[in-house]
């Protein structure tokens, strides 16, 4: 019998040698009863303590004997730890897999033996569960002190645990588990497809991955070695298909620390990065730290900001080359990766450490040696394909870290890479607190710290004082800028000693020493200030004044304390509360290290808050008319310095120093600072630099244009909120100044100005925005509070023409007493609601993130006026059920439910399932008894967190939510589902994802508005269900067929179920003329054990059933099954008397997933009209149930088949309900028959994302109206849908269906495909190709009139006039509805009537459209087309009428970019030009094909007069093979065409009429000039056609083609087969005449 057995062998240190060889010789034992052989038992065996090593794969050995001899030779692998898990996920990810001899996949039964000898070290569950998730039978033999608890954790089943008190026993349980590894039958558990990724795939093109080179340039290397080093690079990254959405490269180098040579974001091309390499200089060092290196990458460069895209799945990679052995620890970061789910390659040549090397590589087959560096090239091809095959690992096991609760709003985090510098300063207690026996644990602490710290005077600076009774600085924050620098200071680094600690006086010191720009420190220029303070005991002094003057100036300071420190003291110095560290002893300092550095690392610029906030009602506006000059002015000039500005900035930089001579500049008085921005703002002086006019007027003298690209007003916009209007930048807001903004630009931004504005108006900042040129009218009303606030200028010479009108808007700003705040700071009043709180309490969470979802709650419960009769609160948790912690009316005060909060526990649990979570909430929350005030009519709301996708259905609790008017907020963090939180969120607007817990506090603002003003909704209830549309009936017949899962999913509840059947058939009333029975069984396919008609009595059925055996077979096809019944079974000739009026009646019964898609088949089924009632157990996927049936209460899902008897009485009463469909020809009443004549109506709906399924209902509302009003019939009014994002597909054609009701049904049931791109051109030349045809029920060629409605919700990638101009030639008449992002002009263009485009802005205005629409609908009558047109441009016409006549001949010249920058996307550019190539006419007097390549020169594949067939110019084009090189001339080649291909003597047939046409594809930008060239091009009577993708320059392609019809842009190559269709029909169509021969 054929198994695969692996044995997970435990060798730590406590199995020891001599237990070590009796586990040996029971291997030997077990493996010698065997029956091995290549396609009988194969084996592999692992050995594992700390890590696990395999010893041999499954196919390693194909012969009993070399088993047996590998196993002999097995010596304890030693180790102080057993990580059973982890050895575990090793098997699992390594040896269960087809590249390791695994046969899962043919049905081979799969078994993991594990022999332990102890409890492990790390968790076992979530490994062993994705063991059993894979149906992998694991044995768990444990001896000695093995964890029985565990064992039986591990073992699939309790009866596969051995447990042995000693070794010497393991003889006694040999037989038992020989017998059970031989016959055990193939997996007693088939469960769902195991969740995570298992095997290496072969990605298309390279796929998305993110690789990080990590290289040691050390003095190991030498400067002989390294060109081999680079040229290794170079050849490994000459092979990988590079660009910002498909291959991303980094690199850093590192000796004794690591530096960046580029990040993952820095380059997005292949010439780029390889550039770079090849410039690359060893930078040397005699020292490697390997470890410091690999945290490095880990912090600074596999991070969002890094350009890491590992939120989005993208594989994570490291490759990693030394030639030296580390002089750190580099166990913990590479484990640290591991965990993160990276690959890690290692290759070592020279001194490499093979110990360090194994310890770091993801996996031994990722372990590379080479002896010497000019080897690298043996393993360049096993490096390459491994880079470009391996998938993401899972991680199904993680090491607990403890993490920092998050400070709070007052401190924000890091949001953008330009925030990566700091100071810090570390201030040392070295009184007798600490001694020198402690100073190493110090020592050691800050050199961590600075370790992993990017320094560098642009970057991170660092000071040091160290204090007794008296402080001493050793270092300034502007003494060194080096990081080996800082850390040689450290390493002799001893302390004096000292009775006395005075605290106080040092906090003073280092804030008047330290925390100043002329010794370092950069807080004037924003950025975050910390100082880290170490002490052993109570301060001597009063620390309360500095500690308070440190967090007025906005400095953020740690202190960390030990032994005798007092806890009152550290908390009243720490800036907050999460930032004390009190531990027992100094040497616990390295435990905090993981704490601290990432708050370093994170934090930012505090906003300061002196006093109290206020809530202040009133917006700051500028007054309408001139009031009193107020005494005091805080006035921010921001002034846009981008190369748009250009010389204007001289005209701006007058207009300033005239404003300033007309302001009372004072310390008391007028304050101004000025700040310019490009791509970052720039502070040139803030608004206490300057005291007196003269100062200030010298200042502006002195500004230079801050050149740069491209313009962030919004971050701009943010910059002078944060950093120029705060206290300690010297803004006296708080004392009552005015607080004005003036805004000065000259281009639109880059960025979104909107929020940035909205934060601006809270803070009570009042902007003022003049803007000229190229500035945005749109935009700038955005940043005001009042439209009166922008000054709109032609250009800047008109500035002085409004100089008094800005000093009477800056003199008029109203003074705000009190100062608005940001809303969550804020208590709001507001009316009477109830909220719920609904918090993922699974294992998604965890006990880690607990802490950032409570004081999340907290602060929004802090912004509610809680109460009995205002706001009440209810929380529960869930996971796999949900657990009500309180409800509406258990606490009524804002204390009790701020206490109940803070002592939340976990509940746990590995499954989270959201949909029965808010069924709960739905049923035992919002309802009278818990509180409810929902009859009342109060606002009631649901907040949800959820950091997972829902293991259930949500759709159906959320629409039953949504019927009760509860207004859900769907809070998504880390991997959510955004669909799955569309459909439960009320509304788009409600929707808020962040990507980790930490970041839940960014989304208050955005939370609390809502939250405490939106009023109780309107609902629109949801169509009436399919049984309220039709008469339901008992009918008189019914053939009924039971389709039933026969797979070994079914298992041993096969006879259950055909208990059920019979119990099922007893009830029903069998006879010719009545009720008639078929049974199908299916598995990977379908067999049918009897038919409709073979049995016409009861006891006949009862003999059948009772004589069925389960069928086996996998995998489970349902979608085939279906498609099976409804083609086979209903039919006439199988007994199908359906044309007869019987109901046709279908009952799946299934255990497990569909391995392929059901809904085409469905759909295939329910047009068929047979009514499908599914009932599920076991492992069935409700949401594919919910896709087979009409309605959801047609599906009876049970946990188990046991439950079958519950649920007879209901399918018996539902199959013997089952209506008829009887046609419903409804016609409205205010249309009149005559109107409402023959016409062919397509409805072309936007199915994208654009769209949302938020939104599908109210689609589906607005088809379902118009189809009520329309007189439908085979004769009358015929309806056709298709939808379409990036292609188009067809619903149902004009001649599928003839009744109303059956329309409705199908509309009702539609699902949107998805998708982001939007080709609407490329759909209407589908509709007009595919539906307005005769076989597809148009009745044009019969005078009926053809109309088309388009819906959509965005704007169109693609051409749409070609297509919009053939409909209307074609004389169907096009209504374009436009929604949200729909474009206009391209909506007009379309339509065939600018009265037939309908515009609304949001989904609920749908039905005012419906009205207008109907009528044109109902009467326009079929047009006359009298369309002929030509487009004119630079002196030629273009003729694309149909009336042109076609193009005998036509020279087509295919131009192909070669260079590295095409890189791997090159075979799919060959596939695409075969495909279009056999839609040509090749013939001698019909088209001819010429073939160029280009790089740096052009080269000619083959010419126009080389091959005369079309075999020939395919088998030519099929063999083409990339050109190569570095640079892209795409001036020259567009010169080399014409002039050396587009010629007579080259085949050119110009001079006889032949069209000439250039179709030119190209991944990049030309380094030469491509104007003058493609000028000639046309002059030459040449019509350029392009495709581009990659990193090619819109602008630049613009310049070659007459038309942006002509020009094909897509983001990759992989998506260029869409456009086949169009080019071909462009190419087919159009021909180039002199305007000589047009009429004048």
């Amino acid at each position: 019998m054929k198994r695969d057995i692996v044995f997970l062998v435990d060798a730590s240190d406590d199995v020891g040698n001599t237990d070590f060889a009796v586990v040996r010789d029971f291997l030997t034992s077990i493996i010698d009863n065997l029956d091995v052989g290549y396609d009988k038992v194969q084996v592999g065996l692992i050995l594992y303590s700390t890590y696990a090593d395999t010893e041999f794969y499954l196919d390693t050995y194909l012969s009993k004997a070399d088993i047996l001899t590998h196993v002999r030779r097995l010596r304890l692998k030693g180790g102080t730890r057993r990580n059973t898990g982890a050895a575990m996920e090793h098997a699992y990810r390594y040896h269960f897999i087809n590249s390791a001899g695994s046969r899962k996949k043919n049905g081979v039964a799969q078994f993991l033996v594990l022999i332990t000898g102890g409890a492990s070290s790390d968790d076992v569950s979530r490994a062993a569960a994705a063991l059993k998730r894979a149906a992998i039978m694991s044995f768990a033999v444990g001896v000695k002190n093995a964890d029985l608890a565990e064992l039986n954790d591990i073992a699939i089943d309790p009866s596969l645990v051995f447990r042995e008190s000693e070794s010497h026993s393991l003889p006694n349980i040999q037989g038992e588990v020989t017998t059970l590894l031989s016959t055990l039958p193939a997996p007693r558990v088939i469960p769902e497809e195991p969740t995570v990724v298992v095997e290496p795939v072969i990605p298309d093109g390279g796929s998305k991955r993110d690789i990080m080179f990590l290289v040691d340039t050390s003095d190991n290397v030498g400067r002989a070695n390294f060109p081999s080093v680079r040229d290794f690079l170079s050849s490994i990254m000459e092979n990988l298909d590079i660009g910002s959405d498909r291959v991303r490269i980094g690199l850093v180098q590192y000796s004794n620390y690591a530096e960046t040579e580029f990040y993952l974001n820095t380059y997005s091309s292949e010439d780029e990065v390889l550039t770079h390499v090849k410039g690359l200089k060893l930078r040397g060092g005699r020292n490697i730290n390997t470890g410091a290196a690999l945290d490095f990458v880990l912090r600074y460069h596999f991070t969002r900001f890094g350009g890491s895209r590992k939120d989005e799945g993208v594989p994570q990679v490291l490759v990693l080359i030394t030639s030296g052995s580390s002089g750190d620890d580099v166990k913990t970061p590479a484990d640290k990766m591991k965990q993160d789910a990276m690959i890690i390659f290692a290759i070592g040549a020279k001194n490499a450490n093979p110990a360090q090397i194994k310890e770091i590589a993801s996996d031994p087959g990722l372990v590379f040696n080479v002896q010497e560096l000019h080897s690298l090239p043996n393993i360049k091809e096993q490096v390459t394909s491994s880079l470009l095959t391996l998938a993401a690992p899972p991680v199904t096991h993680y090491k607990s870290k403890v993490m920092a609760e998050r400070v709070t709003h007052t401190i924000p985090e890091v949001t953008s890479e330009a925030e990566i510098k700091r100071d810090i300063v570390f201030l040392i207690d070295e009184s007798d607190n600490i001694g020198n026996s402690n100073a190493p644990h110090v020592r050691d602490f800050i050199t961590r710290i600075i370790e992993n710290l990017d320094i560098g005077s642009d970057r991170v600076r660092v000071g040091l004082v160290l204090y007794s009774d008296a402080p001493e600085t050793k270092f300034y924050l502007n003494t060194y800028s080096r990081k080996d620098e800082l850390l040689s200071l450290l390493r002799p680094l001893r302390f004096k000693g000292g009775v006395t600690a005075n605290t106080g006086k040092a906090l003073d010191f280092v804030f008047k020493h330290h925390f100043t720009k002329s010794l370092g420190s950069r807080k004037d220029e924003g950025v975050p200030q910390f100082l880290v303070l170490i002490t052993g005991g109570r301060s001597g002094d009063d620390i309360k004044a500095s500690a308070d003057a440190l967090k007025r100036a906005a400095i953020m300071t740690f202190a960390i304390g030990a032994r005798n420190t007092d806890t009152a003291q550290l908390k009243e110095i720490a800036f907050e509360p999460n930032l004390v560290y009190n531990l027992r002893d100094f040497y616990s300092l390295s435990d905090i290290q993981e704490k601290v550095l990432p708050q370093i690392q994170r934090l930012r610029v505090p906003e300061i808050i002196i006093d109290e906030p206020k809530l202040d009602n009133r917006e700051p506006t500028v007054a309408p008319t001139e009031v009193p000059a107020v005494r005091k002015r805080d006035i921010v000039f921001l002034i846009a310095g981008s190369s748009e500005m250009g010389r204007s900035f001289l005209q701006v930089r007058d207009f300033l120093k005239k404003i300033i001579q007309e302001l009372d500049i004072g310390p008391d008085r007028d304050q101004v600072a000025v700040v310019q921005y490009s791509s970052d703002p720039k502070l040139e002086f803030g608004l206490n630099t300057h005291l007196t006019r003269d100062a200030v007027s010298d200042a502006i003298k002195k500004l230079r244009l801050k050149p740069g690209r491209p313009l962030n007003t919004g971050v701009a916009l943010d910059y002078v909120t944060r950093n120029v209007f705060s206290p300690s930048a010297g803004s006296r807001g708080d004392a009552g100044a005015s607080q004005i903004l003036v805004l000065i630009t000259a281009g639109k931004s880059r960025d979104d100005v909107g929020q940035a504005a909205d934060t601006i108006k809270q803070a009570g900042i009042v902007p003022i925005v003049i803007g000229a040129k190229n500035a945005d009218a749109t935009e700038l009303q955005q940043i005001v509070s009042n439209s009166d606030s922008v000054l709109k200028l032609g250009d800047f010479h008109e500035l002085t023409t409004i100089q008094q009108e800005l000093l009477s808007k800056v003199r008029a700003v109203s003074v705000i007493e009190e100062p608005t705040v940001p809303a969550e700071v804020v208590r709001r009043e507001m009316s009477e609601r109830d909220i719920i709180f609904l918090i993922d309490g699974s294992d998604n969470v965890g006990n880690t993130n607990l802490p950032f979802v409570k004081d999340f709650i907290t602060r929004i419960v802090r912004n509610l006026a809680v109460g009995s009769d205002q706001v009440r609160v209810g929380l529960a948790q869930y996971s796999d059920d949900t657990e009500a912690e309180f409800y509406l009316n258990t606490y009524s005060s804002e204390a009790e439910l701020l206490s109940h909060i803070r002592t939340l526990r976990l509940r746990g649990g590995t499954t989270a399932n959201t949909g029965s979570a808010l069924d709960f909430a739905s049923k035992y929350f919002f309802t009278s008894s818990a509180g409810s005030r929902i009859k009342e009519n109060i606002p009631q709301f649901l907040v949800l967190v959820t950091s997972g996708r829902s293991d259930d259905d949500v759709e159906a609790p959320s629409d039953a939510l949504k019927r009760a008017a509860v207004m859900t907020f769907a809070v998504g963090v880390k991997h959510t589902d955004r669909a799955q939180l569309e459909e439960m969120a009320i509304d788009p607007s409600l929707i808020f994802s962040v990507n980790d817990f930490q970041s839940l506090p960014d989304l208050l603002d955005q939370m609390i508005i809502p939250l405490t003003t939106l009023a109780v909704p309107t609902v629109i209830e949801e169509p009436i269900s399919i049984e309220e549309q039709v008469i339901t009936t008992e009918a008189r017949k019914r053939d009924i067929v039971f389709l039933i899962d026969g797979s070994p999913g079914m298992g041993r509840s096969f006879p259950l179920v055909r208990d059920f059947v019979k119990n099922v058939v007893q009830e029903l009333d069998i006879g010719p003329d009545k009720d008639q029975v078929a049974v199908v069984q299916y598995s990977s396919d379908s067999r049918v054990e009897f038919g409709l008609k073979t049995y016409s009595t009861n006891d006949e059925l009862m003999n059948a059933i009772h004589k069925l055996r389960l069928k086996t077979g996998r995998p489970l096809n349902t979608g085939a099954a279906l498609d099976y019944v409804t083609r086979n079974v209903f039919s006439p000739s199988a007994g199908s008397r359906g044309d007869a009026g019987a109901s046709q009646i279908l009952v799946l019964i299934t255990a497990g997933k569909s391995s392929d898609d059901v809904g085409q088949a469905a759909d295939t089924m329910k047009q068929a009209g047979i009514v499908p009632i599914v009932i599920g157990a076991k492992n069935a996927d409700t949401a594919e149930l919910q896709k087979i049936v009409y309605e959801p209460n047609f599906i009876l899902k049970l946990g188990d088949f046991k439950e079958l008897l519950s649920i007879q009485k209901e399918l018996v009463s539902k199959v013997k309900t089952v209506f008829i469909i009887e046609e419903i020809t409804t016609v409205t009443p205010e249309v009149s028959p005559e109107e409402m004549n023959k016409r062919d109506i397509v409805f072309l709906i936007d199915g994208s994302e654009n769209v949302g399924n938020t939104n599908l209902p109210l689609v589906h509302d607005f088809i379902r109206n118009i189809v009520e009003n329309l007189n439908i019939g085979s004769d009358r009014v015929r309806v056709g849908l298709a939808q379409f994002s990036h292609n188009a597909e067809t619903e149902f054609y004009l001649n599928t269906y003839s009744s109303k009701a059956d329309i409705l049904r199908h509309v009702k049931g539609l699902q949107l495909k998805g998708g982001t791109m939007l080709n609407i051109g490329t759909a209407l030349d589908f509709v007009f190709r595919n539906h307005f045809t005769d076989h597809a029920g148009s009745r044009k060629e019969q005078g009926v009139p053809q109309f088309l409605v388009l819906f959509t919700g965005g704007r169109s990638t693609d051409a749409v006039k070609p297509y919009a101009d053939k409909l209307k030639r074609a004389a169907i008449t096009t209504f374009a509805v436009a929604i949200r992002n729909a474009d206009e002009a391209q909506l007009q263009e379309i339509a065939t009537d600018p009265s037939l485009v309908f515009s609304v802005k949001e989904f609920q205005n749908l039905p005012h459209v419906q009205e207008r629409l109907m009528t044109p609908l109902s009467t326009l009558t079929a047009p006359t087309v009298t369309i002929k047109e030509s487009i004119v441009i630079a002196g030629e016409s273009m003729i694309t009428s149909e009336e042109a006549p076609a193009a005998r001949q036509r020279d087509i010249v295919f131009l192909i970019d070669g260079t590295l920058g095409m890189g791997k996307a090159f075979p799919l550019v060959r596939a695409f030009l075969v495909k279009v190539i056999q839609e040509l006419d090749i013939g001698p007097d019909k088209d001819q094909v010429a073939m160029v390549q280009y790089s740096h020169d052009s080269k000619t594949e083959f010419g126009l007069n080389t091959y005369a067939s079309k075999d020939e110019v395919l088998a030519a084009a099929a063999q083409l093979r990339r050109k190569t090189g570095r640079v892209l001339n795409t001036g020259a080649a567009l010169n080399y065409v014409t002039r050396n291909v587009f010629t007579a003597s080259a085949g050119s047939r110009q001079d006889m009429g032949a069209t000439q046409i250039l179709v030119l594809i190209t991944a990049g930008k030309s380094r030469d000039d491509v104007g003058q060239a493609a000028h000639a091009v046309k002059q030459a009577g040449i019509v350029p056609i392009v495709i581009g993708a990659k990193a090619v320059h819109p602008a630049e392609l613009q310049q070659l083609v007459y038309s942006p019809d002509f020009i094909f842009i897509q983001k990759t190559f992989q998506t260029v087969p869409q456009i086949q269709q169009q080019l071909t029909s462009i190419l087919k169509s159009v021909s180039l005449e002199s305007l000589d021969d047009q009429p004048q």
